[in-house]
């Protein structure tokens, strides 16, 4: 009888062990392969941040009120996420402000951050009105499927806000830029170079919530659209409205002319051990111990200087290989990371974005690059009123973005904008 209670209680420790065995594999496979199945809880209390310009710029939510500096968090959040109808606003048009903005605007706010993807490239985003971003699921392993381009709505999870910039220029610069224009030619080269300023960055209200590397998957997008060339988008047109501004460089018409996507945190080395950790790397511990099964090309490879194996360290600064239309028509990617995508035909392209470190910036502004090619510099037109718009969302296909991360605080996200030769580019001089 002894004998059988003993094999009972060893057979109970056996299963209870396979049991617990089981759901740590489980556990493991939802928190290291989530990506867009299970990341549903990443709720935000606000978007906090300002985007600031520097002299030569002048920066609007409106088209109507103008600073050098528009607050993220100071009441806007209505002012976003909210149409004319939805605020009982009532005509005549002369009475718009802040509180009155104008019509048929299509800001996003999402309650909740879910992962999408986009490269922003031509017929992805240049050439558009909009930025296609796509969705999926992972259910089990590294199988993406259900990919699918995501409704433009709040509900999809990432951020669309819509700003405008007035560009003053030099008169020798606009005369040439609409030479170039009235002759056909090119103006590549005419326009205003559009810069990062070392004040840049995003950051979260809870620190804790940086353990989990969720501050690595944060992408940030300026799209800049064409104007209707008409006289109205002219900053010297003293005469011009706030109606007039927004027909010339809104609408169905307005199309997408360029777009830079900034990837911060994309490199740089952990300081401090845990538990007291004051500063991530580009990947954390957890990612680079579970989640680091990348198939690359042999050029990434050697770009982020990495052996055949493909491993990377937490400071390992990785490219990103996001979704497209074509992505939808495999409609399932059996392996989401194999990057090497001539070998994979996945419908994958490689999302050329600025990578900055976790450092920040550095003392000096950095030069927004096209998405297009990751090396064209963005330009504005000189001497016109710019609509551009800026997209904040997770990117799914980055490493980091796995179930492990989450957030139930806000977003601080501080952006600034110069133009080279602006004050804002002068090193400040040692006290």
């Amino acid at each position: 009888m002894r004998e059988e209670n003993v094999q009972r209680n060893s057979r109970k420790r056996l299963n209870a062990l396979i049991l617990l065995v089981a759901f740590t594999a489980i556990l493991l496979i939802v928190a290291t392969y989530a990506w867009f199945s299970t990341q549903r809880n990443v709720t935000l209390s606000g978007l906090e941040g300002r985007v600031n310009v520097a002299e030569g710029l002048q920066i609007s939510l409106d088209a109507l009120n103008w600073a050098n500096e528009i607050d993220l968090s100071n009441g806007a959040q209505a002012y976003f996420a909210q149409t004319n109808a939805d605020l009982g606003l009532v005509e005549p048009e002369t009475q718009r402000s802040l509180t009155k903005p104008y019509t048929g605007r299509t800001n996003l706010v999402p309650s909740e951050l879910l992962p999408v993807s986009t490269t922003a490239q031509t017929d992805e985003g240049i050439g558009l009105e909009d930025f296609n971003m796509y969705t999926g699921e992972v259910n089990s392993g590294n199988k993406l499927s259900k990919i699918a381009k995501a409704a433009a709505e709040a509900d999809s999870g990432y951020y669309a806000i819509d700003f405008f910039l007035q560009n003053s220029s030099s008169t020798d610069k606009i005369t040439a830029w609409d030479e170039a224009v009235e002759g056909s030619t090119s103006t590549v080269g005419l326009g205003d170079l559009l810069q990062l300023q070392p004040n840049s960055s995003i950051s979260l209200d809870e620190p804790s919530a940086e353990s989990t590397g969720f501050q690595n998957t944060f992408r940030v997008a300026f799209a800049i659209y064409d104007d209707d060339g008409s006289e109205n988008a002219l900053v010297s047109n003293t005469q011009v409205t706030q109606d007039e501004i927004i027909a010339a460089t809104t609408g169905e018409d307005r199309t997408i002319q360029d777009a830079a996507i900034w990837e911060p945190n994309a490199s740089g080395a952990q300081e401090g051990s845990s538990p007291a950790i004051t500063r991530y790397a580009a990947h954390v511990n957890y990612v680079v111990q579970n989640n680091n099964k990348l198939t690359l090309s042999s050029t990434d490879q050697g770009t982020a200087g990495l052996s055949s194996t493909s491993r990377f360290e937490a400071d390992t600064k990785l490219p990103t290989y996001a979704l497209t239309a074509d992505s939808v028509t495999k409609a399932n990617i059996e392996d989401i990371y194999n990057w090497d995508t001539a070998a994979a035909g996945n419908g994958l392209v490689k999302q050329n974005t600025l990578q900055t470190a976790n450092s920040g910036l550095g003392a000096d502004p950095v030069q927004l690059i096209s998405a297009e090619n990751g090396t064209t510099q963005i330009e504005i037109a000189p001497g016109r009123y710019v609509h551009m718009r800026m997209y904040i969302w997770l990117e799914g296909q980055d490493v980091d973005c796995i179930n492990y991360a989450s957030l139930g605080g806000s977003v601080t996200i501080d952006i600034g904008l110069s133009k080279p030769g602006s004050d804002a580019d002068e090193t400040p001089e040692e006290p």
